[in-house]
């Protein structure tokens, strides 16, 4: 009933109060603007503002009830510094954006509180004090009005700019009151609160699409940012589209790389630039499951097809000016994978013949029968080993021994298929695996072999030519599949060709070897500690059983 008093009558009570709460929700609502503060310090203060009004213009209302006029008259004045106070603390965040010093409003206050107290208890001047309660307030409307006046681009600000107005039209219908004594229109005022109510909205969808432009610039720089770093990238970067595969950006390094013209860069695709195409198609299959690739080792060449290089690919499907495109940047890794070939070389090859080694060997061939037997395919395992070779070294030196065992080894390789595997198994002895042959087509080519070999000649430090003889085993398919098995039936066979003269292959079959073992026995040297015969001497003696399963 109090706030309802100061109006008179229902229509101007439910007109004020709807526009203080259409102007309560334009200030809520407009709270993401950088002035929000602001703009709530101005709604209390004119909240604040209207209810010393009520008192002004209800009077008599509390009067008749018993207030004393003195009480009244101090407290609409202090109402109207509040008010004020409420004014210069939203005009101070919406032009500086930030808060009033504390100084400033005390002696604001201070100096409104004196003054009010002046006028109503010791001066008793009712000129004085409607004066008080009319210029304090227009001071601080004058701030709000140049506070909203005051910011840039204005011109750009149809929302700020109508709040100013809005501040000059409070000011100016009270200046008139004071000065000209014409009488104040309720009807105005709440129809400014509704005009400033809408200069919100205006400012809120200004404020918005100011934004709106603002991402979108800082969209754009810092697009530009990226590309200007892809470009400068100390790594060669390409970018393809999809659907066709063509290239639609290369930075400096990847069009040196490729050797890619930048003026028709359309017409080149990222295919192209793979040697092998079972490459690129794994590299599509990791990313359709991933969508995202690291360090996955390519073979590459130029757009003019010059010597392929390795390099380190890391990809990314991502949208690139709407389309979908493949994000790749390539690290060179041809010296390292050099590096990696030339350490692979020496653990797999013999430093003297330059073949492969036994340990290659056993394990390449291991591989290769497994496939063998899932093609259906026979194959056959060959033991060469050179006739009389301490003989050779004690004849012509160690160095001519060397140069035998090497022109042995590019025989051999010379002999066979590029598909067949030649391997130094140790001394003088080499071993070769010979895919898809059956023991026919094996022991012609041993014989080949065994006939090449004895036509090969080195010569000595002196200049006197060498020429040597090798025995020959062979072990078919179909007996055994195990590596180390084979290798020991074309050993046995070798030796057989040994024991029957030298400089012939004998074939390996199972009824014929049977006292093999038996005729090898002279040749084996044993250590009397280790023949099974001699029981009584043990390495292990003097030892007790417990502290050797403690060691």
């Amino acid at each position: 009933m109090l706030f309802f008093s100061f109006f008179n009558g229902i229509s101007e009570f439910l007109f004020g109060l709807s526009a203080f709460i259409f102007l309560g929700f334009a200030t809520w609502y407009s709270s993401s603007l950088k002035y929000a503060k602001g703009l709530k310090a101005l709604w209390f203060g004119l909240f604040v503002f209207f209810i010393a009004a009520g008192f002004y213009k209800r009077n008599s209302f509390f009067v008749y009830y018993g207030v004393s006029t003195d009480i009244l008259v101090f407290l609409r004045l202090f109402l109207t510094v509040g008010a004020t106070v409420l004014f210069l603390m939203a005009s101070s965040h919406i032009l500086l954006s930030k808060e009033l010093p504390v100084h400033i409003l005390f002696s604001f206050i201070s100096i409104g509180l004196i003054l009010s107290l002046y006028a109503v208890f010791l001066a008793k001047n009712s000129e004085m004090e409607q004066n008080l309660s009319l210029i304090v307030p227009m001071i601080g409307l004058a701030y709000l009005f140049l506070a909203f006046v005051s910011q840039p681009n204005l011109r750009h600000h149809l929302g700020i700019a109508i709040a100013g107005l809005v501040m000059f039209g409070f000011f100016e219908q009270m200046a008139f009151f004071t000065f000209l004594g014409l009488p104040f229109s309720y009807v105005f005022t709440l129809t400014l609160l509704l005009i400033l109510a809408g200069s919100y909205f205006l400012m809120i969808a200004e404020f918005c699409a100011l934004d709106k432009k603002e991402i979108q610039k800082n969209l754009e720089d810092f697009s530009d940012n990226v590309m200007n770093i892809v470009k400068a990238s100390p790594f060669p970067i390409l970018i393809s589209k999809l659907t066709d595969d063509t290239i639609v950006f290369a930075n400096k390094n990847a069009l040196k790389l490729f050797e890619l013209d930048v003026t028709e860069l359309s017409r080149y695709h990222f295919k192209d630039l793979f040697v092998d195409a079972d490459n690129r198609r794994l590299l599509l299959e990791k990313l359709e499951h991933i969508k995202e690739v690291q360090d996955f080792e390519v073979l590459v060449k130029t757009s003019f097809g010059t010597t392929p290089f390795w390099l380190l690919a890391s990809a990314n499907v991502i949208n690139y000016n709407g389309d979908m495109v493949l994000y790749v940047a390539f690290q060179d890794i041809t010296s390292r994978k050099l590096r990696e070939r030339a350490l692979q070389n020496q653990a797999d090859r013999d430093p003297l013949t330059s073949i492969y080694n036994r340990r290659y060997f056993e394990e390449n061939v291991a591989k290769r029968i497994d496939t063998a037997h899932l093609k259906k395919k026979d194959f056959a395992v060959l033991m060469v080993d050179a006739d009389h070779f301490k003989d050779v070294n004690d004849k012509y030196g160690h160095k001519t021994g060397d140069k035998v065992l090497m022109e042995l080894a590019h025989v051999l390789e010379r002999s066979l298929r590029p598909d067949d595997v030649v391997a130094r198994y140790g001394g003088e002895e080499f071993v070769a695996f010979l895919n898809d042959v059956n023991e026919e087509v094996a022991v012609a080519v041993a014989n080949r072999l065994k006939n090449a070999v004895a036509n090969a000649v080195v010569y000595s430090e002196s200049g006197e030519p060498v020429s040597w003889t090798v025995s020959i085993g062979v072990a078919p398919s179909g007996i055994s599949d195990e590596v180390s098995l084979m290798i020991k039936m074309a050993d046995d066979a070798m030796y057989m060709a040994k024991e029957n003269g030298r400089n012939r292959v004998e074939l390996y079959e199972l009824d014929n070897f049977k006292d093999l073992d038996r005729l090898r026995e002279p040749k084996e040297q044993i250590h009397p500690v280790f023949d099974e015969e001699n029981e009584e001497i043990s390495l292990l003696d003097g030892i007790e059983t417990s502290r050797i399963s403690e060691e």
